[in-house]
């Protein structure tokens, strides 16, 4: 029995569905070296992974291309995650991406130069916009773990050197998928709420370099070296180097280290005021009051563009309540040469239902008005 032919449609389609309803195709894991990769001007990139016999080309959106954890090039071994899609048009298929992992230290080792180099030749790392910390800070923002040891040693470490310093803490998170998007919302905070915050620590306990890979995230750099608040990187112990100590104004070995930085011990300030000439204290405290002076005129500049936006969205909201009031106002409508009724109470009437014969209505135009006497009510059908 001959078997009955179907359309080149019907045959991609069928591949198309057991493909994409096979378990294991449904959720992959290939690890190979990237190949040919193609940057789309819409955001989406296409590349192969290959071994030394294969290839397979992939596809990655643009929405994960931004949630990219390393810089990728031709040449890096890489574990790919996704699911393979098959183009019934060319009846070909491809790997859809949904994430990548770099394989080994090695290759993370490979993507910090990489970044590094990048950033460096961009003048990130420039001593010449390191920030000077205040000698004497008030307000010290930290942005890490709330349930970690890193808040509770810089906690400790302040208030033993100086129990006046406030602590303000952002909790953030410091590993894995989000975290560098929560590390960079915390130094916005503190810039943009807590203007008048006078140090921001960032930092976590130490790790691998998988770990702490956060801190070498490009946007987590370019958020350092925007805050307008000068930034102590903490991440990690002694041996441990991140992206984020090169941008950061300070680089501190460890987070107790970082509370160190931030605050002389109350008793060696005593003994410096104490041996301090009465033109030095003075010295010091005028440079506390420009401080203040520059924090008050932060505040005043958001206070001034705040109630500006205010007042012009206020007005905008007014001007289109009259123009909706004007385009409802009945003698409007007269004046485009229409008749409106009023009843014996003044009420505007827009229906006949409810008028008996004998009522008194007035009709009103555009330049008058007259009193008239209901007749006979006809109600439409």
């Amino acid at each position: 029995m001959q078997t009955k032919a179907i359309t080149v449609s019907q045959l991609n389609r069928y591949i198309s569905r057991v493909l994409s309803t096979d378990p294991i195709l449904m959720s992959v894991a290939v690890k190979g070296e990237i190949s040919r990769i193609t940057r789309h001007g819409s955001g989406n990139w296409f590349f192969d992974l290959k071994d030394s016999d294969s290839r397979i080309s992939c596809f990655l959106p643009a929405s994960r291309v931004s949630t990219l954890r390393y810089e990728v090039s031709e040449g890096m071994e890489f574990t790919v995650f996704g699911n393979i899609n098959v183009f019934e048009r060319s009846g070909s298929y491809s790997l859809f991406v949904t994430d990548i992992q770099a394989e080994g230290e090695g290759a993370l080792a490979a993507a910090f130069e990489q970044l590094k180099k990048k950033l460096e030749a961009e003048g990130l790392f420039d001593p010449a916009h390191k920030k000077q910390l205040p000698a004497f800070p008030r307000k010290i923002g930290v942005v890490t773990s709330p349930t970690g040891a890193v808040i509770k040693d810089i906690a400790q470490t302040l208030r033993r050197r100086d129990p006046l310093v406030e602590i303000l803490l952002y909790p953030a998170l410091v590993q894995g998928p989000g975290s560098a998007a929560t590390v960079c919302e915390g130094i916005k905070f503190f810039n943009e709420k807590r203007p008048d915050t006078d140090i921001i620590i960032i930092g976590r306990g130490g790790g691998s370099l998988e770990d702490l890979w956060t801190f070498n995230e490009e946007s987590v750099a370019r958020a350092v070296y925007a805050s307008a608040i000068p930034v102590i990187s903490a991440v990690g112990h002694e041996s441990d180097h991140v992206i984020s100590d090169l941008a950061a104004d300070l680089r501190a070995s460890t987070p107790t280290a970082a509370a160190e930085l931030c605050a002389p011990h109350i008793d060696n300030l005593k003994d410096r005021v104490r041996s301090c000439s009465p033109a030095a204290v003075f010295d010091i405290l005028l440079g506390r009051v420009e401080l203040q002076e520059t924090v008050l005129q932060r505040l005043k500049d958001r206070l001034d563009s705040a109630a500006v936006s205010r007042i012009t969205y206020l007005s905008n909201r007014l001007s289109i309540a009259a123009a909706e009031l004007k385009a409802n106002d009945p003698m409007s409508v007269l004046k485009s040469g229409y008749t409106a009724v009023k009843d014996a109470d003044g009420c505007w009437r827009s229906k006949a239902e409810g008028l008996k014969a004998g009522d008194r209505i007035t009709l009103v135009f555009r330049d008058g008005s007259a009193g008239c006497t209901v007749n006979e009510v006809a109600l439409n059908e």
